[in-house]
C-alpha cells in the first residue's frame, strides 16, 4: 500500500491528465507482459504479444520487470513514440544513472523482488550510446507489437476517464474526485492510500501537488514517481483504468490477421506496410524509408499516394516532412472499417 500525504496546497496544486503517451504506456505494458497476476485480464493479448514478438525475450526487459525505473519523468509526457524516443535518446548520462541507481534501490526495498532476477540490469543505457540505441530499437519493436494495434481505442477510453474525473474536480474538488477513484484508492484526509496489504511507501507532496495519469496497462504496485530535475513539477501517480475483463476485451482485442489482409487487399502491401509504419509515430521520409526498409524514392512515392487518400498527412518541418495519420488512417489501421 502507497500512502500519499496532502497539504492544503497540494490538493489546490492536483490535476488530472489525459495519458502520458504511447512510450509511456509501452513502459507500463512491459511491466504487464511479465506479471504473473492478471492472467485472465491481460492474458489474451499477452499470449499474441508473445507469438508475434520474439524480440521481447531481449535480455533489456530486465529493466522493466518492475516499475521501479522512473523514465517517465525522463522523457516526458509525449504524444508520440518517435517524440519519447527521441526524449530519451537526448536524456543526460547523469539523470539515467541516477534513475538506473535510484531503480536498484527501490527493488532491494521490495521483498517479491528477491528472486533470481533481482538486481538485474542490462547494458549501461546511461553511458553507452550504444545500449541506448539498442534500447530505442527495443522499445520501438514492443510498442510496434503491443501497445500500436490497440492505442486509438486506448487513448479514446484514457480521454472519457480524464474528462469524468476532471468534471469532478472542477465541480467539487479533489476530495470528491478522489472519492470517485477506483476502490483500491481511499481518502483519508489528509492521505490518500492506494492499494492494499502492508504499507510499501509514504510521499510528501512537500506543495508539489500530484498529477494522476490514467493508464491502460497500470496493474502493479502502486509507485509515484518525481522530476528531480524540476521541484515544483507534481508528483507522477498512474491511474488504472481496466476494472475487469471486459474492459480489456474491449480496449486489446483485435482481430489483427484480418485486418492486415484487408488492408494488404485494399491498399497493396507495401502500401498497408507504409500505413503501419507511419502510424508508429509520426516520421520523416527517410525514417519511413528505414522503417519499411526501401529506397527515399519509394517511401515518398507510396506516402504521396496515402496522402491523396487522405490517409495521412504531411506537414513542413525546415529542410524535411513529416507524415502521421489522419483520423480515417488511423481508424483503417486499426480495423475499424472491417468490424462485423
Amino acid at each position: 500500500m502507497l500512502r500519499i500525504h496532502f497539504t492544503p496546497e497540494d490538493l489546490a496544486r492536483t490535476r488530472i491528465a489525459t495519458t502520458w503517451g504511447p512510450l509511456g504506456e509501452t513502459f507500463l505494458a512491459l511491466t504487464t507482459l511479465h506479471q504473473p497476476h492478471g492472467t485472465a485480464m491481460f492474458g489474451a493479448w499477452r499470449q499474441e504479444v508473445h507469438a508475434r514478438s520474439p524480440s521481447l525475450v531481449h535480455p533489456a526487459s530486465s529493466l522493466f520487470r518492475e516499475t521501479v525505473l522512473d523514465l517517465f519523468t525522463v522523457t516526458g509526457a509525449a504524444s508520440s513514440v518517435e517524440e519519447g524516443l527521441e526524449a530519451l535518446r537526448a536524456a543526460p548520462a547523469e539523470l539515467l544513472r541516477d534513475e538506473l541507481e535510484g531503480a536498484d534501490e527501490a527493488r532491494a526495498r521490495f521483498s517479491r523482488c528477491k528472486g533470481p532476477w533481482a538486481g538485474v540490469t542490462w547494458g549501461d543505457i546511461a553511458y553507452d550510446r550504444g545500449d541506448r540505441e539498442e534500447l530505442l530499437v527495443f522499445l520501438r519493436d514492443v510498442h510496434r507489437i503491443a501497445v500500436a494495434p490497440h492505442w486509438q481505442r486506448i487513448l479514446s477510453r484514457l480521454r472519457a476517464e480524464q474528462t469524468t474525473h476532471a468534471l469532478r474536480l472542477a465541480q467539487d474538488g479533489p476530495e470528491a474526485m478522489f472519492a470517485g477513484l477506483p476502490p483500491e484508492f481511499r481518502w483519508k484526509p489528509p492521505t490518500l492510500e492506494i492499494g492494499r496489504g502492508a504499507v510499501t511507501g509514504t510521499v510528501d507532496l512537500k506543495g508539489r501537488g500530484l498529477l494522476l495519469v490514467p493508464s491502460a496497462f497500470c496493474r502493479t504496485r502502486p509507485i509515484s514517481y518525481a522530476d528531480v530535475r524540476d521541484e515544483q513539477a507534481p508528483v507522477l501517480l498512474f491511474l488504472p483504468v481496466m476494472r475487469g475483463v471486459s474492459d480489456a476485451a474491449a480496449l486489446l482485442t483485435t482481430a489483427r490477421h484480418g485486418i492486415d489482409s484487408a488492408l494488404s487487399a485494399l491498399l497493396g502491401r507495401t502500401r498497408a506496410q507504409v500505413l503501419h509504419a507511419i502510424g508508429d509515430g509520426p516520421c520523416t521520409t527517410g525514417k519511413l524509408a528505414e522503417r519499411i526498409r526501401a529506397s527515399l524514392p519509394t517511401a515518398s512515392e507510396h506516402a504521396s499516394v496515402l496522402r491523396k487518400a487522405d490517409l495521412i498527412t504531411t506537414t513542413r518541418r525546415g529542410s524535411a516532412v513529416l507524415h502521421a495519420l489522419t483520423p480515417l488512417g488511423s481508424a483503417l489501421l486499426n480495423g475499424w472499417h472491417f468490424r462485423t
